[in-house]
């Protein structure tokens, strides 16, 4: 028999905390020179384009968010946008009045969509006409190995300071997942929380959604997230 049919079990509310995400949450780990030179970006508004590019799980969408707060809180002239959602709401998206910081997630993911390519190529074009404002750009690739069909939107994206993020240590990654954590008042144990980032992988969104899991299991069950329990709930071989 399953071991997890022999825990008790309780109907969990449907609640859930959001995830905190700003620099409170946020670890730097080596990225530190990148993080202070975009944290100075976006308070100085200054005329400049960055592009940052990095593995899925490295920390770019926290990062461009946590930069949104930073300057939403002094000045509602920015702008955060997943590009992402452009699929699902349209190019129309892209049709905006240029704020002061423009911050643009995931550029690659319009590659090969010809109508959406050409919208972001029409916003880069008007954000450098202004000359003024800071734009800030994401993607998981660098700005040659994105397979855009309109070859300009490359070469726009060459023109501005290319920088890239690395993935997080084991240890910084244990820091990392205890922020967020702390944020979300879950009882997740350190000694548990080393064990799932030895276990799985470094990638944070990853390792957030087994913790949402385990919040559920934690709730179900009425169990501490011990590490036993953790590789019931996972399915990890015991004698790991």
């Amino acid at each position: 028999m399953n071991e997890i049919e022999n825990l008790p079990v309780q109907q969990p509310l449907d609640i859930r905390i959001s995830d905190k995400v700003d620099f409170s949450t946020f670890e730097e780990g080596s990225n530190k020179s990148v993080v202070e030179l975009l944290k100075k970006a976006v308070d100085s508004c200054e005329n400049e384009f960055f592009f940052i590019f990095g593995p899925q799980g490295s920390g770019k969408t926290h990062l461009l968010k946590s930069l949104f707060q930073r300057k939403k809180a002094e000045s509602p002239d920015c702008c955060y946008l997943d590009l992402s959602l452009l699929k699902t709401i349209g190019a129309f998206a892209l049709d905006i009045q240029i704020p002061k910081v423009l911050i643009l997630d995931n550029a690659d993911v319009i590659a090969g969509n010809e109508e959406l390519e050409l919208a972001l190529f029409a916003l880069f074009n008007r954000w450098y006409d202004k000359q003024e404002g800071t734009l800030i750009m994401s993607s998981t690739k660098s700005f040659d190995q994105i397979e855009y069909l309109k070859k300009d939107l490359n070469t726009r994206l060459s023109s501005g300071i290319s920088l890239q993020l690395n993935y997080l240590t084991e240890s910084e990654c244990v820091q990392a997942l205890q922020k967020r954590i702390r944020a979300r008042y879950v009882n997740l144990p350190d000694q548990t929380i080393k064990f799932l980032v030895r276990h799985c992988n470094h990638d944070m969104s990853s390792l957030l959604a087994i913790i949402d899991k385990l919040e559920n299991a934690q709730l179900e069950h009425t169990h501490e997230l011990t590490i036993p329990f953790v590789k019931i709930i996972l399915g990890i071989d015991s004698k790991k």
